[in-house]
């Protein structure tokens, strides 16, 4: 991954308005015209093999694709193995992690936090199961959302700064205002949709994601959620475009933003392969980007060696995906006469809370190493992402 490049605009272009009414976009990619694509594309063409399966397929073997595809998105694409990624940049760049004061002794607290937390869903794996399936179903979609709608945020704040560098208008009142209430509106719409309404219309159809609480609201409340989500999106791309000239890569992820959301509430068996992996392969060019070394570091990894160390770094990772998703819970596991059982292995059963515990506290630790808000944190990571020290417009908080 290269530095991010000069916008492609010449000067003229730069300087000459767009005729009244008329609307024009500037090719200000984030990464580069293949990342940004791979971020939208992959997820988006991988949700529409999940959409043939439901429609084409017998309930088993639809239920076999979907659990395929949902484990590509996970472990492939990196929903689940790029938490790793995290710890790498700490060792590869330490300002990251002392970019604010006291930051390196917040962060290990709050990993060794997550560890105890992971040693008590090992403990309440073996005292109650459905205890243990029920909180972590519910902590990693109620922080695992958080984490996801976050990460679009920081990086809709990106194309913003992107498009200031390159002289298109600061972003309007308007969608300053939606950005900050892009994670606490969308993440509340998300929750209900998945917890409490009805999966479908039939009688007594549970939630999707029923955890014991049953069906607390009717299916005929997902299109007031729906409403809810167009009109914030309506109310957004109005905001976004009005000016006359935007930045069609801003406006396309703004648009991924919006289908992968839209998914999760229509059809969450399919938002939920779309959203994984959009998020994984974001992480992964994010974490590709800073790993690469600035001006005036003394690097500890050379930019020919960063995809191949990133990808050795998930290994584990995906060793351990690959055993849960083929072996104990997936399709190819019948065939394989291995049982059930051998989840409760004890070593594989710690293995996987000592999982749970690196995804919480690399949720842990993003929460704070990219708090722009923060001068000096907002200078390393800027520096990091490969972003001129020069004059920024306001870059909002993630």
């Amino acid at each position: 991954m290269t530095p991010l490049s000069p916008g492609v605009a010449t000067a003229t272009e730069q300087d000459t308005p767009a005729a009244p009414g008329t609307l024009r976009f500037r090719r200000l990619w984030l990464f580069s015209p293949r990342a940004d694509l791979a971020i939208l594309g992959i997820p988006l063409a991988l949700t529409l093999v999940a959409a043939v399966a439901s429609t084409f397929l017998a309930p088993d073997a639809e239920d076999n694709a979907h659990r395929l595809l949902g484990w590509t998105a996970q472990n492939l694409l990196g929903n689940a193995t790029h938490v790793i990624l995290t710890f790498l940049l700490f060792g590869v760049h330490r300002d990251v992690l002392t970019a604010a004061p006291k930051q390196p002794r917040t962060i290990l607290a709050g990993a060794l936090a997550m560890l105890g937390v992971g040693t008590a869903l090992f403990f309440t794996f073996y005292a109650d199961r459905s205890i243990h399936t029920f909180a972590v179903a519910v902590i990693f979609n109620v922080f695992g959302m958080h984490h996801t709608l976050s990460q679009h945020r920081g990086l809709w704040s990106l194309h913003g700064l992107r498009g200031g560098q390159e002289g298109l208008a600061s972003p309007s009142p308007l969608e300053r205002k939606l950005q900050q209430l892009y994670v606490p509106l969308l993440l509340s719409v998300l929750l209900v949709r998945i917890f409490f309404v009805a999966e479908s219309a039939a009688p007594g159809a549970p939630a999707y994601l029923d955890v014991g609480q049953g069906a607390v609201l009717p299916w005929q409340t997902l299109p007031l959620l729906i409403a809810v989500w167009l009109g914030y999106f309506l109310l957004l791309f109005r905001s976004v475009l009005r000016s006359g000239t935007a930045s069609g890569p801003k406006v396309l992820y703004l648009l991924g933003m919006a289908t992968a959301t839209g998914l999760a509430l229509v059809a969450p068996s399919w938002g939920y392969v779309m959203l994984p992996g959009m998020h994984g392969l974001e992480y992964y060019v994010l974490s590709a980007r800073m790993l690469e070394p600035r001006e005036g570091d003394a690097p500890r990894l050379s930019q020919k060696l960063i995809w191949p160390a990133m990808i050795a770094s998930m290994l584990p990772l995906f060793a351990l995906g690959v055993v849960h998703g083929f072996l104990l819970e997936g399709p190819m596991r019948g065939s394989l006469g291995i049982g059930g059982g051998a989840q409760a292995h004890p070593l594989l059963r710690a293995l996987t809370c000592l999982s749970f515990a690196c995804v919480l506290a690399h949720y842990f630790a993003d929460a704070f190493i990219f708090r722009f808000r923060i001068p000096s944190i907002r200078q390393v990571m800027l520096r990091r992402l490969g972003f001129s020290s020069g004059p920024r417009p306001p870059l909002s908080a993630r």
